[in-house]
């Protein structure tokens, strides 16, 4: 007769839990120390900018620190992210302000399509590595819940992600064992893509032929609020701003304009100026532009060159 082990289970899953926890670990490490990624670099370095920059895609590429400091003479960092939404944005200035001192200026970038599910989305995978933290834990919980859930398992917050993940934690651990103290884009502006322009407002009248309105989505309006309110507690004066989308797709929004008076209402309400960039020349002409709301690099100078006047008239009032 053949002894039953009964051990073997409970110790099989013991060794897999350990290894989850020790994969969970190399994981949060890489992160954590993997300088390219903004939230890992602002929780480990001191920036202590004078001048931060909030928001998705176009000041991500269009707004140049170098620029702004030069024609204000103050510290200038870029802590934009590519198709963030205003959770996401909430998140990476509550980090920032973890490990540095409150900038004495936020440009947040705000516009129409910010308010529209179609347009940036919260990613997760990019708060896996902070859900210790109560604010970050209760903000993915409230805008991916399904992630939440899981993510209590050991591992799994990084294996949900995987594709997104595994590159950044081995490039992670690369500028650990290199001693590498800056990112590859240090003010964390990164200059946009080298392509030409394609026919992005011919397929947007294609595909919206009655005109593409925008529609106001989930928890956009609220985490624009709480950015604002966190602005408040830290006494950070925020300059809210949208830069100029290309005229064509511009005419081809109906409601735009209503959006519009909404994020001056909500200004208004915050006691926070808005301007809206979209009566510049520029704005007129595709040579500027890869896409429809963002610039090239020659747009990008130009455009952060108007900014950075209006910025230094405002200092001087």
């Amino acid at each position: 007769m053949i002894k039953a082990h009964w051990y073997k289970p409970i110790l099989f899953a013991l060794t897999i839990f350990c290894c989850l926890f020790v994969l969970q670990f190399l994981f949060d490490f890489g992160i954590k120390h993997n300088l390219n990624i903004k939230t890992s670099y602002v929780t480990t370095h001191k920036i202590d900018a004078d001048f931060l920059v909030l928001g998705s895609c176009e000041p991500f590429w269009m707004v140049v620190p170098a620029i702004i400091t030069k024609k204000t003479k103050l510290s200038c960092y870029n802590l934009a992210n590519v198709h963030s939404d205003f959770a996401d944005n909430y998140l990476h200035l509550h980090l920032y302000l973890q490990n540095n001192k409150a900038p004495k200026y936020l440009l947040l970038f705000v516009s129409p399509e910010s308010f529209d599910l179609n347009n940036n989305t919260f990613y997760s995978y990019r708060f896996s590595s902070f859900l210790q933290d109560t604010v970050v834990a209760n903000t993915v919980k409230e805008c991916d819940s399904t992630f939440y859930k899981w993510a209590k398992i050991p591992f799994i917050k990084h294996a949900y992600f995987s594709h997104q993940t595994l590159f950044n934690v081995m490039q992670g651990w690369k500028h650990y064992f290199t001693k590498r103290t800056l990112p590859y884009y240090p003010d964390g502006f990164e200059p946009p893509a080298k392509i030409v322009w394609d026919n992005h407002t011919e397929n947007l009248k294609k595909k919206y032929p009655k005109g593409n309105d925008f529609a106001l989505g989930g928890l956009r309006e609220k985490y624009l609020y709480k950015t604002l309110w966190l602005c408040k507690e830290n006494h950070i004066q925020v300059l809210m701003y949208e830069s100029p989308v290309l005229k064509k797709m511009a005419a081809n929004q109906s409601n735009r304009e209503d959006f519009v008076q909404q994020i001056n209402l909500v200004a208004k309400n915050m006691g926070f100026p808005f301007i809206s960039f979209q009566n510049l020349p520029m704005a007129a002409d595709k040579k500027h532009y890869i896409s429809p709301a963002i610039t090239n690099l020659q747009g990008s100078y130009l455009f952060s060159d108007t900014l950075a006047g209006y910025l230094n008239a405002y200092l001087k009032k």
